[in-house]
Order: structure tokens, then sequence, then C-alpha cells
């Protein structure tokens, strides 16, 4: 059931958006409801989207790549046109109510000479009021294009004041919610390592959601291993993972050269400076914090660790973040948000609306900081301002500086 929880998410994101879709035209826009073939196609969009999901679901059941892929691009597409309609639609019906007023203004003044009514701006606001849906329409598939772009690598450096003089400028490829399967596959993670390579990480830390489909995760762990990061590849678990089957992840990455890290680290050496590296599990659900799982995850974790290492914390959910602070940790690195696949202005669309689930981006509390992944791939192939991204983390000595997601 796990498996299909994307598809039945998808599904009824689908049908709210499209039912809401069609209110708000009926309410903002009633001289196009009006029009038979308007409301027909209205109607359609979540009909024909909850169809493709279905279609989606049976080619995941008979894993059939050939019918769940155009499926799941197509029920894309009818949630990016439902997307572009709610955006829309109160715009354009604002525009419409401003026609309709001043039409009855020219129809109160038609027999009297002055003041003259400007029929150009009437016209100029129907045009405004057609165009604005496509223009919408034409930005959310815009994003859809953006999610098969190359993963972006940026830079990002975290200054901490008392980082050890020997970690200064240590360099960490942090890699997330890869997502392997229909639009992530191992031919792009291969150019994103063959990319990273020349930076020279001295630290490869996986956060979780690899692989949807299992039979990609043996060559992507590979991978990974064979970049050669001085001090190793580590990897946590996502929900994902418990998706697919952690007993079958958990066996091949028994088998891999990647140790995956559940409730444990490891101790390092950093030109002789110590370094612990944790990993914990995931909470599986969705929802609300999981607090009390990850005071208890994070402190077993903690109990292999001395108090004189460098900690840095894999934690698949940004939600970790408070409790990985109250400890005193002091990096944590995460993903699974994707940044909500929405972005302005360097952070996710929906931070203010979220401002606690750190969706996307470098944040600091006290001497703690947290950098949350948009994520190298994704099983919903739309972004539009947040791209895919495997950031290089950067450790300087410093006055901590927040930085945003770009």
């Amino acid at each position: 059931m796990r498996t299909f929880f994307p598809i039945i998410f998808s599904a009824v994101v689908i049908l709210i958006f499209g039912l809401l879709a069609v209110l708000m035209l009926r309410l903002f826009n009633r001289t196009w409801w009006a029009r038979p073939r308007i409301r027909r196609l209205a109607w359609s969009l979540p009909l024909t989207g909850f169809a493709m999901v279905s279609v989606w679901g049976l080619g995941e059941y008979l894993a059939k790549d050939w019918i769940s892929l155009p499926a799941a691009l197509i029920a894309m597409l009818v949630f990016i046109f439902e997307m572009g309609l709610m955006l829309s639609l109160p715009v354009s019906g604002l525009l419409h109510f401003l026609n309709t007023v001043l039409d009855w203004i020219g129809k109160r003044h038609r027999r009297r000479p002055a003041p003259a009514i400007d029929h150009g701006r009437r016209v100029f606001l129907k045009g405004v009021a057609a165009a604005t849906p496509l223009i919408t329409l034409a930005t959310g598939t815009g994003g859809l294009v953006r999610a098969f772009e190359p993963v972006r690598i940026p830079r990002k450096e975290f200054f901490f004041e008392n980082l050890p003089p020997e970690l200064e400028g240590f360099k960490i490829w942090h890699v997330s919610d890869i997502h392997l399967r229909h639009y992530v596959t191992l031919d792009h993670l291969a150019d994103a390592v063959e990319r990273a390579m020349p930076l020279a990480p001295d630290l490869v830390l996986v956060t979780g959601d690899i692989a949807d489909d299992l039979a990609q995760l043996p060559g992507a762990l590979s991978m990974l291993h064979e970049i050669k990061a001085p001090l190793g590849c580590y990897a946590s678990l996502g929900n994902h993972e418990y998706f697919r089957g952690v007993g079958e992840v958990r066996d091949i990455f028994d088998r891999s050269p990647v140790p995956l890290f559940v409730n444990q680290g490891v101790h390092l050496l950093a030109k002789g400076t110590p370094l612990f590296v944790g990993g914990i599990d995931d909470p599986r659900r969705m929802g609300q914090k999981e607090e009390r799982f990850y005071e208890i995850t994070i402190d077993r974790t903690l109990s292999g660790s001395h108090n004189d290492e460098f900690i840095v914390l894999m934690s698949h959910r940004p939600d970790a973040f408070d409790i990985a602070a109250a400890r005193g940790i002091p990096l944590t690195l995460a993903g699974h948000t994707h940044g909500g696949q929405i972005g302005l202005f360097g952070r996710s669309a929906f931070e203010s609306y979220w401002q606690d689930r750190y969706l996307w981006g470098h944040y600091i509390n006290g001497p703690s900081q947290l950098y949350t992944s948009s994520g190298m791939g994704h099983w919903f192939p739309f972004r539009l301002g947040c791209p895919a991204e495997a950031p290089f983390v950067v450790l300087r000595k410093g006055t901590p500086i927040a930085s945003g997601g770009v």
C-alpha cells in the first residue's frame, strides 16, 4: 500500500484542484461558465486527471513502465492546467468585473456627448482577462520542462564560530531524494557524479529516498562510492525506502560499499580532527512533526559520539532540526520536502505557511545549522523556481550567515 502512496496522493490532489478550478470558474467568470464547451472542458480536467492516475497505478502494479510513464506525465499536465486555472481565474474574474463596470458606465453615457469612454481600455481588459490563464498555463508547462533540466551543484558556505581549524574548507557533497525511476535515471546520476568529482568532496552524504526502482539502487551506490571521497560515502533512510520495502533496501546496502546508518554513526578523522557522522531513522508517517521520535532517534545516534567531535547529522526530514539544535549538533543535512517544488527568491513558495518545517535552504538556530536540499529528483515531475540540486557544503570558521536555497 505504501508503494502507491504517491499515486493516491496525486489522485486526491488532482481531484481537489480540479473541483476548485471548476468552482472558481463558476464564481469568478460567469461569462465563460455560460459557454457549454468551457464547462465541459473544466469538468474534463479532474476526470481526465483521475483516469490517468488510475492508469499510472495500473502500470505500477503491472510493473509496466510503458503504461505508467505516459499516464503519469499526462496526469501531471492536467495538474498544471488545474493549478494555472486556480491561480489565474480570480485575476481574470476581477478583470471581467472591471470590464463589466466599464460597459455599464458606457451605457449610462451612451446618449451623452461627454465624457467619452475609452473603448481601447475595454478591449485591453478583455484581452488581459483571456490571456491571464494562458500565461499561467505556459508558466506551469515551463515548470514541467524544468523538472528535466540537469541537476545543479551549488556551493554553500557554512560558518561556525567554534569550527576546528583543521576543518576549514572541509567539503561535503550532499545528495538527497534522487528518486531513481522514470524521471531521474542512473544516466542522470552519472552526469551529476561526473560534475562533482572535480570538486573533490572530502565526504559524500546521502539523506534518503534514493531509488523508487530498487533495481537501480545497487548501481547508484556504486557510482556514489566511485567518487572516492577521502572520508567515504554514507547514507540514511528516507520514507520511500520504507515504501519500496526497507528489508530489500537494507539487503542491497549490506552488499554495497556504502554504509547505511539507522540511529548510528561513524568516527572519522579529518586532518587529525575527530568528526562524527550519524544518520537517524525515518518516522515513515506523513503529517505532523514526530518530536518524540526524533528525540529517541537522535539520542540513540549521539550515544556513540564523543564530546570533542564535530558532529554532522543526516536526517531525511528537516523536522529533526529543532531537536538537533537542542542537542547542540552543529550541522544537520536533510531533504524530503523537494522545496515544495515551487520556489520564490531562493525559498520555497510555501515557506510562510510552514516556517517551522524548514522546506528549502539554509537555517540557523543558535550554534546549530541546517541545510534542506530541494533534492536531485522527484516522483512528481514539476519544478518552478526550485531547481533540482545536490549542494556542496563547505565548512568555514566565522560568524554564521544565513543563505537562501539558490
